[in-house]
């Protein structure tokens, strides 16, 4: 025990060690007188509990043990959340953390609170799961000082339930929730010496849920506005947001009207100095344009909005209207008729200017039933200012919070719970408290009190499920205390009853105080002052706190004359002064108004005195009554935020300021309650892990088996039977208890180890001669053999030496004959070779003569042939064109010749008569014909006349009756989701345009990319940004995509609602003539349609019909005949039957049959028809993967055939412009996979961690060792923990089914392997993250074994994905960042060798998760240990270097989308007679051509 820690306390507390133990007989002998063993130091807990972020599974439970535990989880693992019980205590870093993105909201909806880091978001998670199964309203509670952090932890919260309560698209209410936060910050936080974004008021907002867990409405209530610091604030603070936020924007032209200056130049945001006019880090200008987009979402139009800042402005420009005194000492004021301020405040309120300057300096006085108008001296006026600038505040944030109530409220529907979130003040205390810190020091008593009851009522409910025999344990109850302020004759009883005297004051209100709760009835909770009479001393449960009675009466009062309320009611601001406090709003100032009781008469002549009981402390104990009837009609969830320091320096722990806020918030009387009875507790499974070597016993199986050893080994371990007692599935130990087993289970182990020591030394020093021995042996061996092998080698060279002089001496002699015959046969084939080149150049002499001589000889024969062919040519010409003459003189004659002529024309004659005979028979026919078409054309247009008066009268009795119906909700929705429909359609069009745009300009690129002057590697780098660029483009159209197809289905889904009343309707008050157009449009049909169409065909005709009478769509046949050929209604197991792209060939000879015959019309109507029927599948069909799987496959395969047959010339290509529908196919592509990814997802969201981190695949690896409360569940006191384990846990084999199903459906479309790799590319990606997120928020994961197992986990999936090819595409390359996580919980964590092998393989994981894997690391036994503080601080060094500029990032994102481009596939020519089209589609009236 040298090292066992205790703690001193010296300034708060700080910890020692043992260094040697006591043991009986020692020389140096010191004694100590200890009083009682209370007086001992306290002990600390064990190393292995050491950052527990539990603070009650701690062994010791005491304060200094809290502290510690905070400050190291705080410093050195840098969480600022930590459990205490039921209670989330958080620190505020002062520091931008990346903890609260999308990605932690996904790892942290559906986890169970106990499996995860502490963290809001699992307390919101907590309160949302409970509320959901329950059904249960729930609320989370949020206090603590000034600065600790609690607004911004609402806002996450609030957050947090709009993500999660929104099914991931953030609908409208959603948004108006999150909007309410700007506004109410703007109006009601400041900057204080504390903080410079405090709340100063309370608020509590219910949020509203519908049965599907979807947020539906939400409602807010107030409590305790700080009116005073709208004229007052202290140095270095600022008045509220909102008066900076308007002098900032003053320059914009809306805002000119205001007449508004620099923030220094108004004396009601001066006070705090110029220092303090702006906060580091903010914008005030665009604060202030958020505030209005807010108020904008919340339905607040923009005349309202500058009526509300006109009333601001007015409220600045009234704190600088100059009062002057006047008279004898000053008895009367008056202000100047030249007062700038006062007419710019009159002209924006819309007053008469010298009424509001008369009764600022006047007020009415009832005398005898008579009014009476007395003058006011300066600083009356100056109070009376201050006071209506205070009570029109008021009233503003009042309306501003009615005005977010009435909007937020739920619409149609009325929720079935609701989740509150309170953010309130916490415990204050100043060097001068007054009345307010009073009041909110009177609140947390009150919210003290409900959460001691709150958590003994919980413990006790544990022993009582337990069956434990216990005894009630004792709290420090604070109702004295709360009886001390709001009994009869308290504090507050007093206040009130001075306020009602005509001459109160505080003098005898103080004196009241100590005369009854001192003299006459002392309280314990009461004290007076040694060195003042006018101030009073109350010990509330966190600290003594000495109230200035001062101003107490005052502020009770909250006096404002009626006078200026009444000028003000009539004009612009009257709606603030007339109508009720908002619903559901208990703020202090709620109704407050020109007389001491804060309600405004209705009537000069009314006296004040009737409505004295409703005082300011009267309207605050209503209230806070209210509220803590509704936290107790609820299911409460606490946060208590803590202020590390007071120098707003991020991650500086101050431990005084800490502990005096843990003794404040309650969290230190938690540890208390819980150290008074068993807080310690293990299950017997549990238990017997731990323990096992104390216990004994092989060979147990079962758990009764276990618990039955439990009982009788743990009396043997601790004697005192009271330290211990035994539950139904628990066994429950006293503080202090486990650490003693842990030193039991200590000593037992490291005797065995010397046992096990011993053995080993004998058995190693054995086996040591043994391997001497043979190694001497061995030794002897190989140098004898060695000696003789060196003989031999003798021998052998010695043979070869001779034998090598021999071989030389012949082979020099050989070599010499050679070279003599070489040069020999040299010479002789030179001189060959001079004689033949001499008779062959003699050779080629004599043949070029001969050449040139028959070469001339030729040419002068050809020169006389040529001369003797040309004199002959000429005589043949002269000749012939002798005789052609002569015979054109012969010709000439013949043609002068009449009888030649009529010879030649005799048979004409007969021809022309037959002709004309003809001609008249042919008119005849033409005349009949025509007489037949105006017939039929006559009768025709008659039945069509008949057919149009029975539409319109059917339309007119409709049209009246469905009048009463303008105003329906799903009228109004449609027209909302047509809005949105339409945008998203003008954002996607924009996207496709920007694309359009960008396409020349890449091609340009990569154009000049390829210059031989551009080096490769230049080439490569900008080739790579192109293609990042292009694929974050293709991903933000997809995602445009994405919403557009969520609106249109949404769009869709309203419109078929309505049209379905609409035809109920129609059914019930037109019904006879719905049966005479169903009579008439058969007719029509059956005289239409072909002759083989049968009966089945003629009602889907008359359906469309009908149909089209609501559509406005008039071709009808179109409309029949792709809603058949399109197979939208096929069953699955039909669909799943047909060749792949059955469907897309079918619809593709019918468009192209169509373009053959110029219809153009037609086709197109087709094409539009075909994409509309492929949507309806896809709805009717979005959870089956096999079905969306088969229409993915059509419609890419419809586009290649469209594509192929528009562009390519060789082939049959469409005449019809179908561009914008094979836009529309490829769109409709993205949309099938996208639905077939989200499908796949929904599946195995819910069992991805419990299958990839949770299950093991390895038997009995995680059971050799338990860490010491690790696995003890801190919903331990939920009788439902019990059921949430109940069925079979999901392993990888549920994993590996779904992505088997996946890949079986994309097998059997044959679809191409690019598509399926891209898809299964975006589902590891997705196992990964979510996996690996869980894995960094989860303290119990991260350990030797469980990285084993998932590491085991995650190559199940690796071989997999690798058995079916898939990672080409990318899939098993995605898994790195997981398996370099696993990998770094086994590798070995000491030296900085290991330091520098873990940076160089863990390059997937970025600096955040490293550290965060190794703060985790928790040993689960005793062979491992904790890494150390130095060697995280070495790995971070070497990471820095490695890092660079890289983006800090903790969690992967979730829903990161990878963009999906489909290959562009020329299918072979298709023909209709190749098609087997089953009978089972019906639709065998296609008939092939």
């Amino acid at each position: 025990q040298g090292l066992t820690s205790i703690y001193t306390l010296y300034e708060v507390w700080v910890s020692a060690k043992l260094l040697q133990d006591y043991s009986p007989g020692d020389k140096n002998e010191v004694l100590y007188p200890v009083a009682s063993p209370a007086g001992l130091p306290p002990l600390g807990n064990p190393d292995i509990l050491e950052g527990e972020n539990d603070l009650t599974a701690l062994s010791f439970l005491h304060e200094p043990a809290v502290l510690h535990n905070l400050r190291v989880r705080f410093l050195d693992y840098s969480s600022i959340y930590t459990y205490c019980g039921i209670v989330l205590v958080a620190l505020n870093p002062y520091d931008q953390l990346p903890i609260y993105g999308e990605e932690v909201i996904d790892a942290y909806s559906g986890q169970d609170m106990a499996d995860m880091e502490p963290h809001i978001f699992s307390v919101a998670e907590e309160a949302y799961r409970t509320m959901t199964r329950e059904e249960k309203n729930q609320s989370i509670i949020i206090s603590g000082e000034s600065g600790a952090g609690k607004t911004v932890s609402a806002k996450f919260t609030m957050r947090y339930f709009a993500v999660v309560g929104g099914a991931a698209q953030q609908t409208s209410v959603e948004e108006r929730v999150l909007a309410s936060n700007p506004i109410m910050e703007s109006f009601g936080n400041a900057k204080t010496t504390r903080n410079n974004n405090s709340s100063r008021f309370g608020k509590y907002i219910e949020i509203g849920f519908g049965r599907k867990g979807d947020i539906i409405g939400a409602n807010m209530k107030t409590y305790l506005l700080e009116k005073s610091r709208v004229v007052f604030q202290s140095s270095q603070e600022r008045n509220y947001h909102i008066f900076y936020q308007l002098c900032s924007s003053r320059n914009l032209p809306e805002m000119r009207v205001l007449q508004l200056d620099a923030a220094e130049t108004f004396h009601y945001t001066n006070q705090g100095g110029r220092d303090s006019l702006q906060i580091p880090g903010t914008d005030d200008i665009m604060d202030l344009e958020h505030t209005r987009n807010a108020l904008t979402i919340l339905g607040v139009l923009p005349e309202q909005q500058m009526e509300l800042f006109r009333i601001l402005a007015a409220v600045l420009h009234l704190g600088n209207v100059h009062i002057q005194a006047s008279g004898r000492g000053g008895d009367r004021s008056y202000i100047d008729r030249e007062d700038r301020s006062l007419g710019v405040f009159s002209n924006l309120l819309g007053v008469e200017r010298t009424q509001m300057a008369h009764w600022l300096c006047h007020h009415k006085l009832a005398v005898g039933g008579e009014m009476l108008v007395k003058p006011m001296s300066g600083q009356q006026a100056l109070e009376a200012r201050d006071a209506l600038a205070k009570h029109v505040y008021g009233q503003l944030f009042m309306w501003t919070v009615t005005r977010l109530n009435s909007a937020l409220r739920a619409q149609g529907q009325r929720p079935k719970a609701f989740i509150g979130v309170l953010d309130i003040y916490g415990f204050e205390t100043f060097e001068k408290n007054s009345f307010e810190q009073f009041c909110i020091n009177y609140a947390n008593e009150k919210l003290q009190q409900q959460f001691n009851r709150h958590v003994f009522q919980l413990e006790q409910e544990e022993y009582v499920r337990e069956e434990l025999p216990w005894s009630r344990i004792e709290f420090s109850d604070n109702q004295p205390c709360i009886a001390l302020i709001e009994g009869q004759l308290g504090v507050l009883d007093l206040l009130d009853e001075e306020c009602r005297m005509p001459k109160g004051s505080e003098e005898n209100w103080a004196r009241k105080l100590y005369d009854q709760h001192q003299s006459n009835k002392p309280s314990p909770h009461f004290r007076k002052p040694r060195m003042s009479n006018s101030a009073f001393i109350i010990l509330h449960f966190a600290d003594m706190v000495q109230y200035e009675c001062d101003g107490f009466l005052e502020k009770n009062r909250d006096t404002v004359f009626e006078e200026p309320i009444n000028v003000l009611r009539a004009k612009l601001v009257a709606e603030l002064f007339q109508q009720a406090p908002a619903g559901g709003n208990l703020s202090l100032s709620a109704g407050k108004s020109s007389i001491p009781n804060g309600s405004l008469c209705s009537g000069p002549g009314k006296r004040a005195h009737r409505e004295h009981k409703l005082t300011v402390s009267f309207q605050f104990r209503q209230s806070l009554q209210l509220l803590m009837e509704a936290l107790n009609s609820t299911t409460p969830h606490y946060v208590r935020c803590i202020k590390p320091n007071d120098l707003k320096e991020p991650f500086v722990f101050d431990p005084k300021r800490a502990v005096q806020q843990l003794r404040a918030c309650g969290v230190l009387e938690t540890i208390r309650i819980s150290a008074a009875g068993f807080p310690s507790r293990w299950t017997y499974a549990e238990f017997y892990s731990r323990y096992r070597v104390l216990l004994g016993g092989s060979g147990v199986r079962n758990q009764e088996q276990i618990q039955a050893l439990c009982q009788l080994a743990l009396p043997q371990l601790i004697p005192d039977p009271e330290q211990y007692c035994f539950g139904k599935t628990k066994v429950f130990f006293r503080a202090g208890q486990v650490a003693l087993l842990e030193r039991l289970r200590a000593e037992r182990l490291r005797a065995a180890g010397v046992i096990i020591q011993s053995w080993v030394k004998g058995w190693l020093g054995r086996r040591r001669y043994h391997k001497t021995r043979w190694a001497t042996l061995t030794i002897q061996r190989y140098t004898r053999g060695a000696l003789a092998r060196r003989l031999a080698d003798m021998l052998r060279y010695t043979k070869a030496a001779v034998v090598i002089q021999k071989t030389y001496r012949m082979v020099a002699i050989r070599q010499m004959f050679l070279t003599i015959r070489k040069a020999t046969v040299t010479i002789q084939a030179f001189t060959r070779g001079t004689l033949a080149r001499r008779q062959h150049r003699l050779a080629v002499v004599e043949r070029a003569a001969v050449l040139l001589q028959s070469a001339v000889r030729g040419w002068l024969a050809r020169q006389a042939f040529r001369r003797v062919r040309a004199a002959v040519v000429l005589v043949q010409c002269c000749v012939r064109r002798k005789a052609a003459r002569r015979e054109l003189l012969r010709r000439k004659a013949e043609a002068r010749s009449v009888e030649k002529f009529r010879e030649l024309n005799k048979g004409m004659e007969v021809k022309l008569m037959q002709l004309q005979l003809r001609a008249d028979h042919q008119a005849r026919e033409s005349e009949a014909l025509r007489e037949t078409l105006l017939a039929e054309r006559k009768a025709h247009s008659n039945e069509l006349s008949a057919l149009r008066g029975a539409l319109l009268k059917l339309e007119n009795q409709l049209r009246t009756q469905l009048q009463t119906q303008q105003a329906r909700p799903t009228s109004v929705a449609s027209e909302k989701e047509m809005e949105e429909r339409r945008k998203a359609e003008e954002r996607a069009g924009q996207e496709i345009l920007r694309l359009t745009q960008v396409r020349p300009w890449i091609h340009v690129v990569v154009s000049s990319l390829r210059a031989p002057g551009c080096s490769e590697e230049c080439a490569a780098q900008q080739d790579k940004t192109l293609t990042a660029e292009l694929d974050e483009e293709r991903r933000k159209y997809q995602g445009l995509l994405r919403e557009f197809t969520r609106l249109e289905q949404r769009y869709d889904n309203l419109r078929e609602m309505s049209m379905l009343t609409e035809v109920l309707m129609f059914y019930q008050l037109a019904w006879v003539p719905v049966c005479l157009l169903a009579k008439t449009a058969s007719e029509l049909a059956l005289t239409s349609a072909p002759a083989k169409v049968d009966y089945e065909k003629k009602g889907q005709f008359i359906k469309s019909l009908c149909v089209s009478k609501f559509n406005t769509n008039h071709h009808l046949v179109v409309l029949c005949l792709p809603t058949s050929l399109c197979f939208p209604d096929v069953r699955v197991d039909v669909g799943l039957s047909l060749p792949p792209g059955l469907a897309a060939k079918v619809l593709f000879l019918c468009v192209r049959q169509a373009d053959g015959s110029g219809d153009k019309a037609r086709a197109r109507s087709l094409c539009a028809a075909t994409v509309t029927a492929i949507k309806g599948a896809l709805k009717k069909h979005c959870n089956d993967v096999d079905m969306t799987a088969m229409w993915l496959k059509n419609s890419c395969l419809l586009t290649d055939l469209l594509t192929q047959h528009s562009t390519r010339q060789d082939l049959v290509p469409l005449t019809t412009d179908l561009s914008d529908f094979i836009r529309a196919l490829s769109d409709l592509c993205i949309q099938s996979y996208q639905q077939l990814l989200s499908v796949t997802e929904s599946r195995l969201q819910p069992i991805i961690v419990p299958s990839m981190l949770e299950s093991e695949m390895i038997p009995g690896l995680s059971a050799s060792g338990v860490k010491l409360g690790g696995s003890r569940k801190r919903t331990g006191s939920d009788p439902r923990a019990g059921e949430r384990g109940a069925g079979e846990a999901p392993s990888m084999a549920a994993v590996l089914r779904v992505l088997g199903a996946l890949h079986m459906a994309l097998s059997r479309q044959a679809l191409p392997p690019t598509v399926t790799e891209q898809a299964f590319r975006q589902l590891t990606h997705l196992l990964s993250a979510s996996a690996l997120n869980s894995l960094l928020l989860r303290k119990d994961m991260c350990s030797w074994s469980r990285g084993l197992q998932i590491r085991y986990n995650v190559s199940l999936l690796e071989e997999w994905l690798r058995s079916r090819e898939l990672q080409a595409g990318g899939a098993v390359a995605l898994l790195e960042p997981l398996i370099q996580a696993t990998q770094l919980l086994q590798v070995g964590k000491k030296t900085e060798a290991d330091a520098q092998a873990l940076v160089h393989s863990c390059n997937a994981l970025s600096t955040q998760q490293i550290v965060k894997i190794l703060t985790l690391y928790t040993p689960h036994s005793d062979l491992e240990e904790r890494v150390t503080l130095n060697f995280i601080r070495v790995v971070q060094g070497l990471l820095k270097e490695r890092s660079g500029n890289q983006a800090p990032q903790l969690l992967l994102d979730v829903r990161r989308v990878f963009p999906v481009t489909f290959p562009y596939l020329p299918p072979s020519p298709i023909r209709a007679d190749q098609l087997d089209i089953p009978d089972s589609l019906k639709i065998s009236f296609l008939r092939r051509t």
